[in-house]
């Protein structure tokens, strides 16, 4: 394939407080892989913060918001993407389906929320059905809530409904508005994006952050920060399979991805992430609670066709392009997540 990143085959940026160098996605193979690419490439050159829903695919398309983790205003910007897709539901009728639950924070002058009923209204679709993709996306759920009265959101429910935020939100909204996702998504969305409710892990206690009325970290609190991340409590997310793109769509445990030949950020590097990889996260971060849960929906997960893989948080307009079921499945291994 000869399509190369928009951004150009090689750019700097400062980005993550570490200067990146991009490169084309389809520069290198990564050793030991087939080179596979996708099957559909989606139009991830018509990323960028810009506060508008871009199309990826017909019926299909994603917006980007910069973000810092947990409101921490000292934590390096990253992206927060949301995905949007024009569904037919039970009932018969179209509506346009929301994945991912970004916020306003600091770093964006619009909220979410009021981008995404506005490009709902410019399709002529309702939304009804708002997505939450994992355990450590909670701060925004009542500003979504709120803007959105008719709308129905379903989260992952081994963690949200048991820490403060989420006992909150679903004491103000009620179990009406809130509801588990089904383990395996939604039947008459079989075909056309397919979710998998991903248990297994384990993840650091709640750590209050500032939307929560907790300080600001600093350089001085970093050791006791440190001290609470131990994985201790359930974790749970929510991936996507899109058939149409062969695009699978993950969450925090797969550490986002760094196409090759890109200059990893320290912080990063911590983890085990490596560019031109996709790295799932080991069990200093996020350790194994359910063994066979885990490598079931593992397995669920690799059973899927797909040819490309991104997150939530790369930057936009990138995502793994080569090789990425090989990819992922080499990570899940390395982690001991499913069978070496």
């Amino acid at each position: 394939p000869t399509w190369q990143h928009p951004l150009t085959s090689c750019r700097t940026r400062r980005l993550l407080g570490s200067t990146v160098t991009e490169m084309s996605c389809f520069s290198s193979e990564p050793e030991g892989m087939t080179g596979e690419t996708p099957k559909t490439p989606l139009k991830w050159h018509a990323e960028s913060f810009n506060n508008k829903f871009v199309e990826l695919s017909p019926n299909f398309w994603s917006v980007s918001y910069k973000h810092h983790p947990g409101s921490q205003k000292m934590l390096p910007m990253i992206n927060n993407r949301q995905y949007a897709f024009r569904v037919r539901g039970a009932d018969g009728t179209e509506e346009l389906l929301l994945f991912g639950v970004p916020g306003k924070g600091d770093l964006n002058d619009q909220e979410p929320a009021n981008i995404a009923m506005a490009f709902a209204a410019s399709l002529g679709l309702p939304i009804k059905r708002l997505i939450c993709q994992g355990g450590l996306h909670m701060l925004y759920l009542n500003d979504w809530l709120e803007a959105m009265p008719s709308v129905t959101l379903y989260i992952p429910k081994d963690r949200i409904p048991f820490l403060p935020t989420g006992k909150a939100v679903i004491e103000k909204f009620g179990r009406g508005r809130i509801l588990d996702l089904p383990k395996h998504g939604f039947p008459e969305l079989q075909g056309t994006i397919e979710f998998l409710h991903f248990q297994g892990l384990k993840v650091h206690a709640d750590i209050p952050q500032p939307s929560e009325g907790a300080k600001h970290l600093s350089v001085w609190s970093l050791p006791a920060l440190a001290v609470k991340l131990k994985p201790v409590d359930p974790h749970d997310e929510v991936f996507a399979y899109h058939p149409a793109s062969g695009l699978m769509i993950g969450a925090d445990c797969v550490a986002w991805h760094f196409t090759k030949g890109t200059s990893v950020p320290f912080m990063f590097k911590l983890t085990g992430n490596k560019a031109g990889f996709l790295c799932c996260n080991d069990a200093s971060v996020m350790a194994i609670r359910d063994k066979a849960l885990l490598e079931a929906d593992c397995n669920w997960i690799l059973a899927k066709d797909f040819t490309q893989y991104v997150g939530f948080h790369e930057l936009p307009g990138t995502a793994c392009l080569i090789d990425a079921k090989a990819l992922l499945r080499q990570g899940m291994k390395k982690v001991k997540w499913i069978p070496t």
